[in-house]
């Protein structure tokens, strides 16, 4: 069943004919702007399509596409109607093992083009639909406040209005979690909906003097209003995995007490994994769904054995503070695994953000929302809104950075072992064996043989980026690029790997003056205040580097060009090998043909021979010539280029040149990060395109 289940939703909802579709030429499009990602003067929108070419998609299977589209002159807002010409191309985003995996994330919100639109027709919102509507009236009455993007997020479980900075704020507080429609959201929404169905009935009852309303299952209606209203809330907060989970167990549970039937709470938390996992099997690609059904088991092993008879203040904080302590104990390996750290802060700022949430903020824009409608209460709005910052504001003065613990990464297996070692010590018949599965991770690894160094060749798209590392200390060759002056290619995919695989950035050498190359110069000054920089470039990032030799650990390195400038940014790149005395490897930057003959010309044969070869130039057909290659005589060729390549990289003169040699090539583009583990003179590559490809082929 499992298995029809799975064939089944990827073929009513993941799978597009694209086969025949012409991706070099304009298409007519029809569709829906779904999300607006960037405003003037280069719009970036979402679009939902309901039609591509001759293709036509129904209700159910209607992909999105991302696309820019320049000098609208209007603002472009979601609901809105579109038609017009597109060029579009298949959605393929870079692979990394470190940080945002951007095709994951297409892959599961149905993200199949990215594009751009060269002429069309904007129609108005007439055809909006409520779930549109909702969003933007919660806008309306919230847009204004200081803490907008968190009332917006909490009622719409839209994340588009929260800043980088304050996102990484509620990371650092261990607060991510109240920004994720959850089983305290739905709970709060439910549990308010009851009480006020319980409440309106009394006073009608009381007014009325209906002495037969004893006839009548009363309670069932208030837990029918509640169940009908958290379902409401659930839809307009966009159907995430938490909010789905929270509400099946909430009906489960409901169910279970009318029937008058007993069930265990791990049956029930079987049951709604069973029903997510029903209605939708790929939210097991969703880390979302992880965290919450570990924070919900671990919520059931805090209160196996609490009482609620004689609860007194002191009880409650008791019991409060246990459920958090579990929740931060079972969350802690996760959080490792996914986000290289763990929140010290979040016992504590939870122990006062739940409560707040529950009994003050909810049903403060609740009201607020209800009293919109009638009323303007713009002032009393702004009042609970500066309460609320300057709370918030004094505890990030209190803690500052020092809420979020940067632990390094974890492998799956560790991770898997940590929590086999949890259900053996929280199932009692298994905990006298718990010392088994701790004996088989010992012997795992001892097995382990660290490598002399290592070689990581990242996926920047059309750009450089290489960090050689030797015991814990790393010399990174390039930045890659930055696109649009603010998303760096060194802040999202190579300080990510950096800090989680908890190394030391000893040296960074900026081959030349390319925005392929340096474009996160100023991220990197953030990271280190240029420390790095200081050994090959005094701390200068328009200079070229020195030539000198050093040793890093394990390796010896040794940069060789330019000797004398060239005249161009190209041919002056800093050539640097790296080598442990067998195994070795080169960086060319972009140098071209013109550097290349001279370095030939001044080192004599042998000196550039190298194992690895980080192909010049991206395998631009102005360099890599055959003297080159041969002086070189290297193993492997690695290119470093974007998929779609505007400049059509690498070239087939250059691609036959290294075939002709005998040469291996590896691709970025086609492989996407390339790591490379330097054992005794043996290599041992991975591939993040294959490591990571789960179970769908691309």
């Amino acid at each position: 069943m499992s298995i029809f289940n799975v064939i089944g939703h990827h073929s009513l909802f993941y799978t597009f004919n694209t086969e025949n579709m012409t991706f070099n030429e304009e298409v007519f499009i029809v569709g829906k702007i779904h999300r607006v990602l960037g405003g003037q003067p280069t719009n970036y929108v979402q679009v939902r399509l309901s039609q591509v070419g001759d293709m036509h998609y129904g209700p159910l299977v209607k992909p999105l596409a991302n696309l820019a589209i320049k000098n609208t002159g209007f603002d472009i807002q979601t609901g809105l109607k579109l038609t017009g010409k597109a060029k579009l191309k298949l959605f393929r985003g870079r692979k990394n093992f470190s940080g945002f995996d951007s095709e994951l994330y297409a892959f599961k919100s149905k993200i199949i083009f990215k594009g751009r639109i060269n002429s069309y027709q904007v129609f108005g919102s007439q055809e909006e639909n409520a779930y549109h509507e909702y969003r933007h009236f919660i806008w309306r009455t919230f847009g204004s406040l200081e803490l907008d993007w968190f009332y917006y997020t909490l009622l719409t479980g839209d994340k588009s209005k929260i800043e980088d900075n304050d996102r990484e704020v509620m990371r650092t507080l261990g607060l991510s979690h109240l920004m994720a429609i959850s089983g305290l959201h739905i709970g709060i929404m439910f549990a308010i909906s009851f009480w006020i169905s319980k409440f309106a009935c009394w006073g009608v009852l009381s007014i009325t003097r209906n002495n037969h309303a004893q006839r009548f299952h009363l309670r069932l209606f208030y837990a029918l209003a509640g169940l009908v209203i958290a379902f409401i809330y659930v839809y307009l907060s966009g159907m995430s995995v938490s909010a789905i989970r929270a509400y099946s167990m909430i009906l489960l549970a409901t169910l279970v007490y009318f029937l008058k039937r007993n069930i265990s709470k791990p049956r029930l938390l079987l049951i709604a994994a069973s029903l997510t996992l029903l209605l939708d099997p790929f939210v097991l690609l969703n880390v979302g769904w992880y965290f919450s059904f570990i924070a919900v088991t671990a919520i059931f092993i805090a209160v196996v054995h609490y009482h609620t008879d004689f609860v007194t203040p002191m009880s409650w904080l008791f019991q409060l503070v246990k459920v958090q302590f579990y929740i931060g104990i079972l969350l802690a390996p996760l959080s490792i695994f996914i986000f290289q750290g763990v929140s010290l802060a979040g016992l504590f700022t939870n122990l006062v953000a739940i409560p707040l949430l529950t009994f003050v903020i909810f049903p403060f824009i609740l009201v607020g929302i209800a009293l919109s409608y009638l009323v303007n209460i713009t002032d009393v709005l702004e009042l609970f809104d500066g309460l609320f910052n300057g709370l918030l504001q004094s505890t990030i003065e209190v803690l500052g950075s020092n809420g979020w613990w940067n632990s390094g990464k974890i492998e799956l297996i560790t991770l898997l072992f940590i929590y086999c070692v949890f259900i053996f010590l929280f199932v009692e018949p298994m905990r006298k064996l718990v010392w088994w599965p701790i004996i088989l991770y010992g012997v795992y690894r001892l097995t382990i043989i660290q490598p002399r160094w290592e070689i990581d060749v990242f996926d920047v798209g059309h750009g450089t980026s290489v960090l050689v590392t030797s015991q814990g200390k790393g010399l990174l060759y390039d930045l890659g690029a930055k696109y649009f002056n603010k998303y760096a290619i060194f802040e999202h995919v190579v300080q990510p790997h950096i800090v989680a695989n908890d190394i030391e950035l000893a040296y960074t050498i900026l081959s030349h003056q390319d925005k392929d190359h340096i474009g996160g110069v100023e991220e990197l000054y953030r990271f280190d205040r240029f420390e790095s920089l200081a050994e090959f470039h005094k701390g200068n990032t328009h200079s070229h580097c020195e030539l000198k030799s050093l040793q890093l650990n394990n390796v010896f390195v040794e940069t060789l060009w330019p000797m004398f400038d060239l005249g161009s940014k190209n041919n002056n790149s800093c050539v640097v090998k790296i080598s442990d005395g067998k195994v070795s490897l080169l960086l060319p930057g972009d140098i071209e043909r013109k550097a290349e003959f001279k370095l030939i010309e001044h080192y004599p044969l042998g000196r550039l021979t190298s194992t690895i070869l980080l192909a010049p130039h991206h395998g631009s057909k102005t360099s890599s010539s055959d003297e080159f290659i041969r002086a070189v005589n290297p193993e492997i060729a690695i290119y470093s280029r974007s998929y779609h390549s505007q400049w059509k990289l690498p070239h087939n003169e250059v691609i036959n040149r290294y075939r002709e040699s005998d040469v291996v090539q590896l691709d970025t583009a086609i492989n996407g990060h390339i790591n490379i583990k330097v054992f005794d003179g043996e290599l041992v590559l991975s591939k993040a395109r294959t490591a990571k490809e789960f179970w769908f082929l691309r």
